[in-house]
């Protein structure tokens, strides 16, 4: 809940920042913020500024990066399988030689 109203209240700030950033006075920027909450009429727009334009990471950069990672981690599982393979090959050579060399054995 404190992340909800932290991002209203800098996305208030956001909404005006043209007006503060106009302001050099301290009496005339105090006088300001006390009554400017009163002046925003457009309550879809700030609550896009504090949950489109001010978030960090947008929807659209997780997806993205989401589907990297998952791409990265199935090339990996995929290598993973390979080598589990490939070890499993080679195993089955080893034994398949000592088979032969120990009837070889048997004969001398």
């Amino acid at each position: 809940m404190f992340q909800v109203i932290f991002r209203y209240a800098l996305a208030l700030f956001k909404y005006k920042e043209d007006d503060i950033l106009k302001i050099q006075d301290g009496v005339e920027i105090y006088q300001y913020l006390r009554f400017f909450t009163k002046t925003i009429t457009d309550g879809r727009r700030l609550a896009s500024i504090a949950f489109g334009d001010m978030n960090p990471f947008p929807g659209r950069l997780l997806r993205n990066r989401r589907v990297l990672h998952l791409q990265r981690l199935q090339a990996e599982l995929q290598d993973l399988e390979d080598q589990q393979q490939e070890f499993m090959r080679e195993n089955r050579r080893d034994d398949k030689e000592l088979d032969v060399s120990e009837d070889e054995d048997e004969l001398l």
